[in-house]
């Protein structure tokens, strides 16, 4: 079974994807049936940041108070990821970062980095770097509507959670169990009549 590491969002990033959620044209998945603003903003912020257990509880009251209205919103976005306007305002944070650390890289102190893990780390180009980073944020976005899922708990979505946690190759093999896992503990959701 392989799991990925829980990916923390850094603060600017989580400020940045907030800031463009707010203040674009950027859209999140479209449920068939309008969402109620609370339940969109809940469930966008909710995909978008890593957020503290406090903040998390008050997102999960409202996916739970919306959980069928949000199932095929979180179903989007585990399908087709997020909005490619989201996708490169995390791109162009990532270049910015991008540049802060070969600034840092140049002279390597204070960094706590081995000669090896200086240079390994300076050999990396703005291209892998800019790869990775957009790599990771997909599928921290799906991650999280993996999670969602096991939140909201309708039959579709227990259905892709379940050919997700049977499928040993994919990334979110881990998040579908854990989801799943979610369901099954006591206070969490019950099983689904289907």
């Amino acid at each position: 079974m392989r799991q990925h590491p829980k990916v923390r969002t850094p603060r600017r990033l989580t400020l940045l994807v907030a800031f463009a959620l707010g203040a674009s044209s950027c859209r999140a998945p479209r449920a068939p049936q309008p969402l109620p603003e609370e339940a969109r903003t809940a469930g966008t912020t909710w995909l978008v940041i890593s957020c503290g257990l406090g903040e998390r509880n008050q997102l999960e009251a409202i996916l739970v108070r919306y959980k069928a209205e949000l199932e095929p919103f979180f179903l989007e976005a585990l399908d087709k990821g997020p909005d490619p306007k989201l996708a490169a305002g995390v791109q162009q944070a990532a270049s910015t970062r991008f540049e802060q650390r070969q600034e840092a890289l140049k002279t390597g102190k204070g960094l706590g980095l081995s000669d090896a893990d200086l240079q390994a780390a300076r050999e990396v180009t703005r291209e892998q770097y800019l790869a990775q980073e957009h790599e990771d944020f997909i599928l921290r976005y799906r991650s999280q509507a993996v999670a969602a899922l096991g939140i909201v708990d309708g039959a579709k979505g227990r259905a892709a959670l379940e050919a997700l946690a049977r499928d040993q190759n994919s990334p979110l093999n881990g998040s579908a169990q854990e989801a799943l896992r979610h369901l099954q503990e006591p206070g969490g959701n019950p099983p689904v009549k289907r």
